[in-house]
């Protein structure tokens, strides 16, 4: 899995969060501030740059939970994400 992978499924998880009605504004920012989190560190440089108190990996399973009566394919785009997170380490 590269950098570019991990960003295309960034980009279209935020796209499906756009698209789908009745989402609670609140649960949509919270994702998209940390996708917006993700992509930051997946392309920074830095080297000894703070890592999250919690994975990100992390972070994306608890919204799980949020997604998956209403909207079943936006929690399988974040555990899907939340699985490459984990298996590299972020």
């Amino acid at each position: 899995m590269t950098e570019e992978t991990l960003l295309e499924r960034a980009q279209a998880l935020r796209d499906e969060l756009e698209k789908a009605s009745n989402i609670d504004a609140e649960k949509s920012y919270l994702v998209g501030s940390l996708l917006s989190e993700i992509v930051v560190h997946a392309t920074s440089d830095e080297e000894g740059e703070k890592e999250p108190a919690e994975k990100y990996s992390d972070s994306l399973r608890n919204q799980v939970a949020h997604f998956e009566a209403d909207h079943p394919k936006i929690a399988g785009m974040i555990e899907s994400l939340a699985t490459m997170l984990s298996n590299l380490g972020i």
